[in-house]
């Protein structure tokens, strides 16, 4: 194997062992880990907290890293092809009522640009789209979730306040849409 294969197949080892250090955590009773350390936030707030310090490129073509978004967010982590999450997102459409959603941002793993569709097919208005600025970028999303969907809320600070995997259903998400809408600071 060539010096270049080796190098290689080590970053791969590390991405993967990284990504499975961090799912293998559990949840934890400890106070908001700033975000951008990934596996300090992981280990307090479970499998997916580690996506707040990853990178974004917005649909404008803005880089900018989640935990420094500066007020409260939702971070919602979709898939193009994921049909629970056209399903929250269709919900959240129809109880905005046409209301925009300025504090939710949708990482689309494939990119922002197929979050457009989402959105659109959906109703829901004012939501920032983003994704993974390279490849590798993808990759290390893909690692920090256990799924699609994946819900985090962040404060003003960029911190890690929960961690949701999954769709509850609309009823469970009334406060994380205040968040969404600007009405709510935090959970």
């Amino acid at each position: 194997m060539t010096r270049e294969a080796w190098r290689s197949a080590a970053v791969l080892a590390a991405a993967v062992g990284g990504g499975l250090w961090l799912g293998l955590r559990q949840a934890g009773d400890v106070d908001a880990v700033p975000a951008g350390d990934a596996r300090a936030a992981a280990y307090a707030f479970g499998p997916g907290a580690g996506v707040a310090a990853l990178t974004v490129r917005t649909a404008d073509g803005r880089v900018t890293a989640l935990a420094r978004l500066g007020e409260p967010a939702v971070v919602m982590v979709v898939s193009r092809t994921c049909g629970v999450c056209k399903e929250a997102l269709g919900d959240f459409g129809r109880l905005a009522a046409g209301r925009a959603l300025p504090r939710l941002w949708l990482v689309t793993l494939e990119g922002a640009e197929h979050g457009r569709a989402m959105l659109e097919a959906t109703g829901v208005r004012g939501a920032v789209l983003a994704g993974p600025v390279t490849p590798a970028a993808e990759a290390l999303f893909t690692f920090q979730i256990q799924g699609t969907p994946t819900f985090l809320a962040l404060d003003g600070a960029g911190r890690v306040r929960r961690v949701l995997p999954g769709y509850p259903g609309e009823a469970a998400m009334a406060a994380w849409l205040g968040v969404m809408r600007g009405e709510r600071e935090t959970l």
